[in-house]
């Protein structure tokens, strides 16, 4: 933030700031160009490990082949990871990063556009997700140990528990949305509209 605010101190008026404007203004980039390739790598690695649970979840299900109710509840947790990785992939085919060096601004704005579709989108599909994965969780782990669906719905304890559990897990999901974004890609978008909107003014 240093940077920037030097920068906005700057009277450009004066002659003898013009090197320093050049000056300021090359790092600016360099720092911008930096700050993207951090930002996109972390995105991208994210983008990674869903592919990597998209196909491992459905090997779950062999762990109890002939038990449909087990397999609906892995179908579930494997649709979710599904779609979110199918979303992940079509926008990072079509992300099209512009020349950091000629068009560093359009390519902070490029950057932003992304990853603030990706949070959208993350954030909205966890909210409508959420309950429906972890009562699919729920249940997996329950059959697994030898339980039935029959047997959870007569039993008023447990299906109290799981009614009670998977609307509190209703509710919380959508307070998750602040926190969807690590800290460090937080203060890296800030820092990179900061730097945009210097350089539009430039």
């Amino acid at each position: 933030m240093d940077l920037t605010d030097r920068w906005k101190a700057m009277d450009w008026q004066a002659s003898e700031f013009s090197y320093a404007k050049a000056d300021l203004l090359a790092t600016l980039k360099t720092q911008s160009k930096s700050d993207i390739a951090r930002l996109l790598k972390s995105y991208r690695q994210s983008y990674g490990l869903m592919l990597v649970l998209t196909v491992i979840t459905p090997l779950f299900g062999l762990l109890k082949p002939n038990e449909p109710d087990y397999l609906l509840c892995i179908g579930l947790i494997w649709a979710y990871c599904l779609i979110l990785s199918g979303f992940l992939m079509v926008k990072f085919a079509r992300f099209k990063l512009p020349d950091l060096s000629l068009q560093t601004a359009d390519a902070i704005r490029a950057s932003l556009v992304l990853v603030r579709s990706i949070n959208t989108f993350q954030a909205n599909f966890l909210a409508l997700a959420t309950p429906f994965v972890f009562l699919g969780s729920l249940l997996g782990v329950l059959i697994y140990k030898g339980r039935t669906v029959s047997e959870l719905v007569h039993n008023h304890v447990a299906l109290t528990i799981i009614i009670g559990s998977t609307i509190l897990i209703t509710l919380f999901s959508g307070r998750l949305r602040k926190f969807m974004t690590n800290r460090q890609c937080t203060a890296l978008i800030r820092k990179l509209e900061t730097n945009l909107q210097a350089l539009e003014q430039a």
